[in-house]
């Protein structure tokens, strides 16, 4: 490979893994390439790329970008999956893509500043969806103001019962 070529990988490698929180390291020996691809397509909708990359260039881009301490991990085929704007759903599809095929394997992820293993990426994949964590926390925000406004209209409403009971009972009478 030319050294022009290179830099260039290295280059437009680092450029990408500035705009991304999150990277992680895979092994990928003996899938094909429609294999790869279905991983990829799977893995887009969260916002993920999932890059094939010579390891002393990974190496060179996690250092100028601070990843740095995935470096040690880059060993034999390795490739990288980064810039994910839903880490669990990325995750959640990576440990999915692993189960289908044996070959696939996850080493370790960085995110939220630390190192993760496989271990503690297969619990960040198990999290609900986004959107169900944010419904949970509204409805759980919400549940103490719906009790509290059902018991100040309590009395409203045994009074609008009794009253209605009363038009009732004179309109029963008067016909």
């Amino acid at each position: 490979m030319a050294s022009e070529l290179k830099e260039k990988l290295v280059a437009d490698l680092t450029e990408d893994l500035k705009d991304s929180t999150q990277v992680v390291v895979t092994h990928y020996q003996g899938l094909t390439a429609e294999e790869l691809d279905a991983l990829r397509n799977s893995i887009r909708p969260f916002g993920a790329k999932y890059k094939i990359v010579k390891n002393r260039l990974a190496k060179i881009a996690f250092e100028a970008t601070g990843f740095g301490a995935l470096k040690d991990e880059m060993k034999g085929p390795s490739a990288i999956a980064y810039k994910s704007t839903d880490i669990a759903g990325m995750t959640k599809a990576l440990f999915k893509f692993s189960d289908e095929h044996p070959n696939f394997k996850i080493r370790v992820g960085y995110l939220f500043g630390a190192t993760a293993n496989a271990a503690d990426l297969k619990a960040i994949g198990s999290l609900p969806s986004k959107e169900v964590l944010l419904a949970t926390l509204l409805a759980t925000l919400n549940s103490p103001l719906q009790r509290l406004a059902a018991t100040l209209n309590e009395p409203l409403r045994s009074i609008h019962a009794a009253l209605s009971a009363v038009a009732k009972k004179k309109e029963s009478a008067a016909a």
